[in-house]
C-alpha cells in the first residue's frame, strides 16, 4: 500500500513538474489557434464522411458536437455547419484540388498537435537533408490524415452502438443516459490512446498509452463540466458581439487542448513509473540533456596517491 502511494505521488509530482517546464499553457494556446484555422475543413470532412454512410447520422453528429462544446460555443459550430452544407466534389479537377486543400487544412491541427506532443515528450526529428525534411513533413501529414480517418471511424462505431442500444433500452431513461456516458467515455479513451500511440515520433507501449488515455478521458469528462460552468457564469465572448460564439469556442478548445497535453505529461510519468519509458522512433531523437558522468573519488584517489609516491621516491 505504501509503495502504491509513493508511486502515485511520484507520478503526480512528475506531471506537475512537466506542466511547468514544458509550458503547456503556451502550447495549448498555439493548438487553439491552429484549431480555429482547421475547424471548418475538419467539420466539413466529418460531415461528408458521416453523411455518405448514413444521412441521418449527420444530425446526430451535430447534436453530439453541440452537447460537447456547450450551448454558448454551439453558435459557432452552427455557423460553420450552415456554410458547409455542400459535400466536397470529386467529379472534376477543381473538385479534387479543393478536396486536397480541405484535407491539408483539416490535418494542420493534427500536425501542430504532433509537434506539441513531441516537445512535451522531449522528441524531435533527426536533422537531415532537404529530402529528409520533405519526407518528414509528408510522414506527419499521413499520420494526421490517418488519425482523422480513425476519428471518423470511431464516430461511426459510436453512432452504431447508440443505434443498437436504442433497440434494447428506451431513450430518455436513466439507463440510456448512463450507457451514453459510458460509450462517450470509451470513444474518448480510444481517441486519446490513438493520439498518444500514433501521432508523436515516439515508441510507447500500448498499455501505457491506454492507461494515459483513460486518465485523460476522465480528466476531459470532469473538465468539460468545469469549462461549461465557467463559460456559463462568465462573460467570455460578450463584448465581441456576433463574434462572441467564436471566442467562446476558442476558449473551450484552449482548455481542452490543455487537458490533452496534461494527459500527455501524465502518460509519460506513468510510463516512467512502470519502467517502460517513452523512446524516440528511428527517425527521431531525444532532446533531453545527457547527464554528465561523475568520477568516483574512491577510484581516482589511489591513482593520485601512487603518482605522488613515485614523485617522492628518488629511485
Amino acid at each position: 500500500m505504501d509503495s502504491r502511494l509513493k508511486l502515485t505521488w511520484r507520478v503526480i509530482r512528475t506531471t506537475a513538474k512537466g506542466f511547468s517546464d514544458d509550458e503547456l499553457m503556451t502550447r495549448a494556446a498555439a493548438l487553439a489557434f491552429y484549431s480555429a484555422l482547421s475547424f471548418a475543413p475538419l467539420l466539413v470532412l466529418l460531415l461528408w464522411i458521416v453523411a455518405s454512410l448514413r444521412p441521418e447520422w449527420q444530425a446526430q453528429l451535430i447534436d453530439s458536437l453541440n452537447g460537447l462544446v456547450g450551448p454558448r460555443a454551439s453558435d459557432a459550430v452552427r455557423l460553420v455547419i450552415e456554410n458547409a452544407k455542400q459535400r466536397p466534389s470529386v467529379g472534376s479537377m477543381a473538385g479534387v484540388i479543393g478536396l486536397g486543400v480541405t484535407l491539408v487544412g483539416a490535418s494542420a491541427v493534427f500536425a501542430q498537435l504532433q509537434g506539441a506532443l513531441n516537445r512535451v515528450w522531449s522528441l524531435q526529428p533527426r536533422p537531415g537533408s532537404t529530402k529528409g525534411a520533405i519526407l518528414g513533413w509528408l510522414r506527419a501529414r499521413m499520420h494526421a490524415l490517418g488519425l482523422l480517418l480513425s476519428l471518423a471511424f470511431l464516430l461511426v462505431i459510436s453512432f452504431s452502438a447508440s443505434a443498437l442500444i436504442a433497440v434494447f433500452v428506451r431513450g430518455g431513461t436513466t439507463g440510456w443516459q448512463v450507457l451514453e456516458i459510458l460509450i462517450s467515455l470509451a470513444v474518448f479513451v480510444l481517441i486519446f490512446g490513438a493520439i498518444y500511440k500514433v501521432l508523436p515520433d515516439a515508441i510507447i507501449e500500448w498499455r501505457d498509452a491506454m492507461i494515459g488515455a483513460t486518465l485523460t478521458a476522465l480528466l476531459f469528462a470532469v473538465g468539460k463540466f468545469a469549462i461549461a460552468i465557467y463559460l456559463d457564469r462568465s462573460n467570455v465572448g460578450g463584448p465581441y458581439g456576433p463574434a462572441g460564439g467564436v471566442v467562446v469556442l476558442l476558449v473551450w478548445v484552449y482548455y481542452s487542448a490543455l487537458i490533452l497535453l496534461l494527459g500527455a505529461e501524465l502518460t509519460e510519468a506513468v510510463a516512467e513509473a512502470r519502467g517502460t519509458p517513452i523512446k524516440p522512433r528511428p527517425y527521431a531523437m531525444s532532446t533531453r540533456p545527457v547527464p554528465e558522468a561523475r568520477i568516483d573519488p574512491s577510484i581516482t584517489s589511489p591513482a593520485v596517491s601512487l603518482k605522488a609516491t613515485e614523485k617522492e621516491d628518488p629511485t
